[in-house]
């Protein structure tokens, strides 16, 4: 563990830049930090030893005998300058080598994400001949010989049970927090459009072209969209008009120092509880707003009065007009947010979802995003939009919105494997996606040295400016079907 550690069992951060190239990790910075201060201690004592030996020489030309001062001076200042050369050159090499391997994880990520692409298209061309077929002994031939293969698979899906004392049977965590779960996850996710085109019989070539591995026209938006048609025509996941209230007003608040300050005053998901919460700063003559969003509160595939539910979910990832994207913006416009008015936007689960799509309607001046433990979407974050992406690779959660590779140079990715070295909490369900650990995670973001990460935050706090401000939380409310809000 490194001297930024804040959370038992993590493992170190890692920070991307544009979804592509690993610039470090924590580790890796540390000790590259540490040369690096190295190389400047001994240019110092290089540079005072130079003075030296000017000082020394004044009165003449060395003399190059056993006790001439200005000899050992010399060597020092030779041993020095080979001391300058070779610790910059080797904290310039740990940083290159992170990032070649940064390279090689992306690439292979591709390659994987094409992988999923063809074995999704394939199902969906075995589907599509099944049917084609119909209910032929070949048909029945097939179905028989894929039982052995659905036992494995009933066999494997037992792994993720097991039995706890006080508790019964549970969920596995140790199997859910797995990073090679959440990675099938995202890659079971990505291919879903695949199998669709398959079954379509649409060519492997155009489907490849057409998903999130080209131009992004398929992909888990469509398969969303897909689900909240069949979810709709049988009563669940219906949308409905929205309207927001205040909860509560707090005055006199310093704005938020650092990415820690942003992830402590996300709000909790909490039954009746507040969704957002919207700070306003200025000094009279500029205006400037942070606005926070909680996640999900209601799990509910039947909508009821909570925006912030799973019907909101799906709608968000299908890129429609979701409950709780709308209880923002109502949120915002009722707080007194100008167009114009410079805007940090932060959210955790589905309102980091919520907070991207608020950036990408351009219906305020967005200038810097904050996502912790968000479904990853292909939503397209303006060009110049400082962009803070913050996953845990052991929270499934992340691997719901796919793989859409985004690849944008003003966004920065993080992350941090919550339980590397120790056990999930027994009792808890998906533990590594609570906003209590994320917070941790944004503890170590403050405190590491990293360029990249120095440069959001003082992007961040640039806007907010330091003046004191205040706070007001707002809660969203779904209305019955028909009404319309006031």
């Amino acid at each position: 563990m490194s001297e930024y550690d804040v959370g038992v069992g993590g493992s170190e951060l890692t920070v991307s830049v544009g979804g592509t190239t690993i610039v470090s990790t924590d580790v890796v910075l540390a000790e590259a930090e540490m040369l690096r201060y190295a190389q400047a201690q001994a240019e110092d004592f290089r540079v005072r030893v130079d003075s030296i030996r000017q000082l020394d020489s004044a009165g003449g030309a060395m003399k190059w005998t056993p006790g001439d001062a200005g000899i050992p001076l010399l060597w020092a200042s030779g041993a020095l300058g080979e001391l300058v050369q070779r610790s910059g050159d080797l904290a310039e090499s740990l940083v290159a080598a992170a990032e070649r391997y940064g390279w090689a994880e992306h690439s292979a990520l591709q390659l994987a994400v094409l992988g999923s692409a063809k074995v999704g298209h394939d199902v969906g061309t075995i589907i599509r001949l099944m049917l084609l077929l119909g209910a032929t002994p070949l048909v029945l031939g097939v179905m028989a010989t894929s039982l052995p293969a659905l036992g494995l698979v009933v066999w494997a899906m037992a792994g993720l049970v097991k039995r706890e004392t006080g508790y019964g049977f549970v969920l596995d965590q140790r199997v859910i927090t797995d990073p090679q779960t959440v990675l099938m996850a995202k890659l079971l996710v990505s291919s879903l459009d695949d199998v669709a085109l398959g079954a379509l019989g649409v060519p492997l070539g155009v489907d490849l072209i057409l998903g999130d591995t080209g131009l992004g026209v398929t992909g888990i938006s469509s398969t969303a969209v897909a689900v909240l048609a069949v979810a709709r025509s049988g009563g669940l996941l219906r949308e409905g008009a929205v309207r927001v209230r205040r909860v509560r007003i707090l005055a006199k608040l310093k704005p938020p120092t650092g990415v820690s300050d942003v992830a402590a005053r996300i709000p909790k998901a909490a039954k009746g509880g507040a969704q957002v919460r919207i700070e306003k700063y200025g000094d009279g003559e500029q205006t400037s707003w942070a606005v926070y969003i909680g996640g999900t509160v209601d799990w509910d595939p039947v909508a009821t009065n909570e925006p912030f539910d799973l019907a909101a979910n799906v709608s968000a990832i299908a890129q429609q007009n979701a409950g709780s994207f709308r209880a923002v913006m109502e949120a915002m416009q009722a707080a007194g947010v100008e167009p114009g008015d410079p805007v940090v936007v932060a959210g955790h689960s589905q309102g980091g979802i919520v907070a991207t799509q608020v950036a990408a309607s351009e219906a305020f001046n967005v200038q810097a995003v904050a996502t912790f433990g968000a479904p990853e979407t292909c939503v397209p974050v303006p060009s110049g939009v400082a962009t803070l992406t913050v996953e845990h690779s052991d929270d499934v959660v992340t691997a719901l919105g796919g793989s859409c590779l985004i690849d944008s140079e003003d966004r920065l990715t993080v992350r941090r494997e919550v339980f590397a070295t120790t056990e999930p909490p027994v009792g808890e369900n998906v533990p590594a996606h609570h906003l209590d650990r994320y917070r941790e995670t944004a503890q170590l973001i403050n405190a590491s040295p990293e360029e990249n990460l120095q440069n959001f935050q003082d992007t961040m706090t640039g806007i907010v400016g330091s003046a004191e401000g205040e706070a007001v939380l707002w809660r969203g409310i779904r209305l019955p079907a028909g009404s319309a809000p006031k």
